[in-house]
């Protein structure tokens, strides 16, 4: 499925091309801009790529059955293509990662996992009127703050334990179709959409049910960007606030029906950023119980040298049944990042303590990550 689509993109992009007339070809540009780029007033394309390397080591309770370890990792290698084609206002975005798909290979004496080439993004994005755009494809659904930030413009070396638990489960990649706009003066914008709900890379919808998702935003002082860290130094005061919602109907003998909720608060001034981010869920459950759960992210950092190191400190709670008691589990980090050339490249540690009082032993796990990202 993913290779046929991927084909039939590169298709389209072909099409474009050589749809181009002569006239048109002679005012075509080239160069570099955060990525190699060809444009002409009919077709633009856009490669990039971002790869992480990361070092983690994990330190368990004495109590825990685990034994403390560490680990290289590539989380992420992707590869980009973006643009228009045909029309300035008919943009397109592909997201290839080379190591984003986890799957398994053996099951005997033990499972073996191993991860592999992953289809992230794939959609149209039809743009002619900034308040009535539309949205074709695979993409993120519009909900969670942290979620919808790329993994590479994060302050920490990952997303919290709340964004974790709500936000990629709600806000994961989907096959759907979008309705979005901003005003003119980009300080208000909205997103509506309807998704088949099973997650990326599905050819069909294998239940009779949607995922309804629903976001606005208020931006007073102009456009905030989706991108952790105050890394341009803002001399005034930038911030947005808004909530989410999102509706999951999954067939009752087969799944689940989820309802989950956000509200945010994101602020840039000079060398701060703040992140407040809730969620609340509630999960009907074919058999038993209605299941009520909820989270938060309270994050701050502030550049000690601006735009060059920064440090940061987080606090994240998820709760995953509210009604029972030793069901909560909390996150506490602090970051160092080093910007050599803003989030294109850039050097990041944090270290952390997670505390699950849900396991019989209320296990205690410190983490200690660091992580070189570079972006071309």
């Amino acid at each position: 499925m993913r290779s046929r689509l991927g084909a039939a993109f590169l298709a389209f992009i072909a099409g474009g091309l050589l749809a181009v007339p002569t006239s048109a070809q002679e005012e075509k540009d080239w160069g570099y801009n955060k990525g190699f780029f060809f444009r002409t007033p009919q077709f633009e394309l856009k490669i990039s790529t971002r790869t992480q390397f990361r070092y983690t080591f994990t330190d368990f309770d004495e109590g825990s059955t685990q034994v403390d370890r560490g680990e290289f990792t590539i989380p992420r290698a992707r590869l980009r293509l973006d643009g228009y084609a045909f029309y300035p206002w008919l943009k397109y975005k592909v997201q290839y990662d080379f190591t984003g798909q986890s799957y398994v290979v053996a099951v005997t004496p033990q499972v073996e996992r191993l991860r592999g080439p992953d289809l992230r993004d794939l959609y149209l994005d039809i743009t002619r009127k900034p308040w009535t755009c539309v949205r074709l494809g695979q993409f993120k659904v519009p909900f969670g703050q942290q979620e919808l930030t790329s993994s590479g413009d994060q302050e920490f070396v990952d997303r919290s334990i709340a964004s974790l638990a709500f936000a990629t489960v709600e806000g994961e990649r989907q096959i759907g179709t979008m309705l979005w706009g901003t005003s003119f003066e980009k300080k208000f914008g909205y997103e509506v959409g309807l998704f088949n709900g099973n997650s990326r890379n599905n050819a069909i919808n294998d239940n009779p049910g949607y995922l309804y998702a629903a976001r606005i935003h208020f931006d007073p002082n102009g456009e905030f960007k989706l991108s952790e860290s105050a890394l341009d130094n803002p001399q005034t005061v930038n911030y947005t606030v808004g909530a989410a919602y999102v509706h999951n109907t999954r067939d009752a003998q087969a799944e689940l029906t989820r309802q989950s909720a956000e509200v945010f608060f994101s602020l840039k001034y000079k060398r701060l950023f703040i992140l407040a981010d809730g969620y609340v869920r509630s999960v009907e459950q074919a058999a038993g119980p209605e299941v009520d759960s909820d989270g938060y992210i309270a994050q701050v950092g502030v550049f000690l040298i601006p735009s060059k190191i920064e440090i940061a400190l987080r606090y994240s709670q998820v709760d995953s049944d509210i009604d029972l008691p030793d069901t909560t589990t909390t996150q506490e980090q602090i970051g160092f990042n080093w910007y050599f050339s803003k989030q294109e490249l850039k050097f990041q540690t944090d270290y952390g303590r997670i505390e699950d009082e849900s396991t019989p032993l209320n296990r205690d796990t410190e983490v200690f990550r660091a992580q070189l990202q570079i972006v071309f």
